[in-house]
């Protein structure tokens, strides 16, 4: 296995992640974004597509502007039923380097509550993520979300 660049350690990358999950899961939407180098990539992807290395997504966005558009369009102009999210990761691991970044893989499952039904499975996946050290923190350059199944629900409007 390829080191880890020295300046980024594992306990930060641990961090990094469930800080992002709690951002997401307590719906601080107008957070997510920061998460991000300004130039990043975010993409939510049907397995099928990823491995085909076709470009279609279900949500993309290559700026950490396009994503607090997302973040706009799901706080103002969108409406939907009340509802809950949480992710589970699971299998954090370190691929290699990354320039003067670090990949990772992990697996992901987002199960949504609507507040009068019972919980449901979202999205169950993998995320590869490119993580490196920007303005002093370690952010996202790039998140690729690939879900396993060929049909997810259309209210997968939040990121995952």
């Amino acid at each position: 296995m390829n080191a880890i660049p020295p300046a980024i350690a594992r306990e930060e990358i641990e961090a990094l992640t469930f800080a992002y999950l709690e951002c997401l899961d307590d719906l601080r939407l107008s957070e997510w974004p920061g998460f991000f180098t300004e130039a990043c990539t975010y993409r939510v992807i049907p397995r099928e597509n990823f491995e085909a290395g076709r470009t279609l997504c279900t949500i993309y966005a290559e700026s950490r502007g396009m994503l607090e558009d997302r973040v706009t369009g799901l706080t103002r102009t969108q409406m939907y039923a009340p509802r809950h999210y949480r992710r589970f990761v699971s299998g954090l691991r370190i691929v290699g380097p990354e320039g003067e970044g670090v990949r990772l893989r992990s697996n992901i499952l987002m199960v949504q509550t609507l507040v009068d039904k019972q919980s449901e499975i979202v999205l169950a996946g993998v995320a590869h993520d490119v993580v490196v050290r920007d303005e002093g923190r370690l952010r996202y350059r790039e998140r690729v979300v690939v879900f396993d199944s060929e049909m997810i629900p259309n209210s997968l409007i939040y990121p995952a």
